[in-house]
């Protein structure tokens, strides 16, 4: 159980697509604009979950999914990389804080895929978190804990990313496109 707990705060926490934007997110519109971005990850959190769920088997077996979904998912996060290279503070109309951001960058976040095949698979639980389920939602609920936490570090930077938003938004998008050099890794 403790691996468990371990292996998911830790993925939840480390930088990925999703807490890279959920940080971004922050600094640049606040947290409260940012709760729609955060709902779409959570939404496409659970279901990519899910979907992991059903077919982890049949993922594991076949390379050419795999690799679509790195393709797809590399090319999403290289045109979020622009349009967070781009944005200014108070920029609402990007696009890259809304629902449907969040959603569709989880659906495309190999982290994501990995983090619930490992955490559905390779732990062995006993008690009610055997069950797929409730080991799915409790899955879902860390990680969603992890990007509404780098939502909130973003905005405490807020005032700093203001002074300096020009840099940062450089370094964040170069982030994203080390994200998707990664994935080829």
């Amino acid at each position: 159980m403790l691996a468990f707990v371990i292996f998911t705060i830790t993925m939840s926490i480390t930088p990925g697509p999703n807490t890279i934007m959920a940080m971004a997110s922050g600094q640049t519109i606040g947290f409260k604009k940012s709760l729609n971005l955060n709902w779409g990850m959570a939404t496409g959190m659970f279901v990519t979950g899910a979907f992991a769920a059903i077919f982890s088997s049949w993922l594991q077996n076949t390379p050419l999914v795999i690799e679509i979904m790195k393709l797809i998912g590399c090319l999403y996060l290289l045109y979020l990389a622009y349009h967070t290279a781009i944005s200014v503070p108070d920029d609402t109309n990007n696009g890259s804080s809304t629902f449907n951001t969040g959603f569709l960058l989880q659906l495309s976040n190999i982290k994501l895929y990995l983090y619930f095949i490992t955490g559905l698979g390779a732990f062995s639980l006993s008690g009610l978190l055997n069950q797929i389920p409730l080991r799915l939602l409790l899955m879902v609920a860390i990680g969603s804990a992890g990007t509404f936490l780098w939502t909130v570090g973003g905005q405490l930077i807020n005032k700093f990313y203001h002074q300096h938003f020009r840099i940062i938004n450089v370094l964040v998008a170069c982030l994203l496109i080390f994200s998707a050099a990664d994935l080829w890794h």
